[in-house]
């Protein structure tokens, strides 16, 4: 076999061995269980994730062949594309250890079987970006396995480890890095009219600019070929995943906002055309009886926020964006939002202003605002609002201490920008109630 990778087969010497460093355990409930080290845990891709995106895959139509993950991690993503396919995988890992559970995860994943297609799935150790070492070391492999086919790469996955500081890195720093990686394995697929079959996994804080220089990548190694941006949320207040689908895998649209539940899509919101997101500058905030609806920010970060508010209104909910930071965009209105907006999975929380404060709430002041918030008939308070992320608990235990026993119903405090009459900015508290 080849030098700069060795071949790992994913049976069951892969899995006792993973099981003796670290016993199998489900990410979550109901999801299969399978090896990891806690960093691994952190790292990878949700199961749910995995496969609702891995069905999608297998109802595409591209070339025969591999589905290669150059940067396998734990396995699970490339497991569960090969299941959906009914194809072979070939996973690349420079960590030894992270292939060797890897390997493990397929095992454990796949079908049980002693057929050649079964047989020939592999995890490599080495770099992703040589692809000429990778593939001299599989079809070795393969050979002595007494598997003779070797066919070609007809997907790459692709979700490369990042910098903690996403916004402020090179795309070089990615690994493996992008450009190297794509220019080194797309004369070795099989592509058809559509162009290569490509799921790029990036950073969910992946800047403007950023997200210019991977269209431009893609430009220049597959031109001309079809792509769709996808900003995927599980409802916690940010953008969990962002990725680029392209060629064969890519929609008639070009950019796409998913809504993913506990365990399936709930919502999907697609345009060919983004939207500018404007805020409008009020230097007041949302007046008593107002109403607030806070959005989830994967509308707005894709910039299909137009779209999407086009399909609940009704000539009488009259909304504007009121919010600067993107975290926690709102939708401000005198009318209550219909209820299809009410009910839209993109939406957080919906509530009527019953009160305003200066300061943010706090330790010392936490009874004062559960008290305010009593007085306008609410029980049980949350913060959806900036505050120190290690006071947050705190504050939020604190707040469910003083409103205990009250009967009411659910509110929330939501920080409201407005500006200031020498054009800065300053912060008001709303409190909100959801009844």
């Amino acid at each position: 076999m080849g030098a700069s990778h060795r071949a790992l087969e994913c049976d069951g010497r892969a899995q006792s061995w993973a099981t003796r460093k670290s016993p199998p355990k489900a990410q979550r409930k109901g999801e299969p269980v399978v090896h990891m080290t806690n960093q691994m845990r952190r790292l990878s891709t949700p199961w749910s994730i995995a496969s609702e995106r891995a069905n999608r895959i297998g109802d595409a139509n591209f070339p025969p062949g591999l589905i290669l993950d150059p940067a396998v991690g734990s396995g699970i993503h490339l497991a569960s594309i090969c299941i959906a396919t009914n194809r072979v995988g070939l996973g690349i890992e420079l960590d030894e250890e992270a292939a060797r559970f890897s390997a493990a995860n397929m095992n454990r994943l796949l079908v049980k079987g002693k057929d050649p297609g079964r047989m020939a799935h592999r995890i490599l150790i080495g770099d992703g970006v040589d692809s000429l070492g990778a593939l001299s070391t599989l079809h070795s492999s393969l050979e002595s396995a007494g598997i003779a086919s070797t066919p070609p790469i007809a997907m790459l996955h692709v979700d490369p480890a990042r910098p903690l500081d996403a916004q402020n890195h090179t795309l070089d720093e990615m690994a493996p890095p992008l450009r190297p990686l794509l220019e080194s394995w797309l004369p070795k697929m099989a592509i058809d009219n559509r162009g290569p079959a490509l799921l790029l996994d990036l950073s969910p804080r992946l800047s403007k600019k950023q997200r210019a220089e991977v269209d431009k990548i893609l430009d220049d190694l597959a031109p001309g070929v079809d792509r769709t941006w996808e900003w995927l949320s599980q409802g916690g207040g940010r953008v969990d995943r962002l990725s680029v689908w392209v060629g064969p895998l890519a929609s008639t649209e070009k950019f796409r906002s998913i809504r993913m539940g506990p365990s399936s899509v709930e919502s999907i919101v697609s345009s060919s055309e983004q939207s500018l997101f404007i805020s409008e500058k009020k230097t007041m905030p949302p007046s008593f009886d107002n109403w607030v609806v806070i959005v989830d920010p994967s509308i707005v970060e894709s910039r299909l926020h137009v779209e999407w508010l086009n399909n609940h209104l009704d000539g009488i909910y009259d909304p504007f964006w009121q919010r600067a930071n993107l975290r926690r965009p709102v939708l401000v209105s005198k009318s209550p939002p219909p209820q299809t907006l009410i009910s839209d999975p993109f939406v957080v929380a919906v509530g009527r202003v019953v009160a305003h404060r200066l300061s943010s709430p706090n330790m010392e002041n936490a009874p004062t605002v559960a008290r305010a918030a009593e007085r306008a008939g609410i029980g049980h308070l949350v913060l959806r609002c900036e505050v120190d992320p290690e006071l947050h608990p705190k504050i939020q235990k604190r707040l469910n201490k003083s409103l205990k026993g009250v009967d009411g119903s659910r509110g929330f405090v939501i920080d409201i920008p407005v500006s200031s009459r020498d054009g800065g900015w300053h912060v008001n508290f709303v409190t909100c109630s959801e009844n």
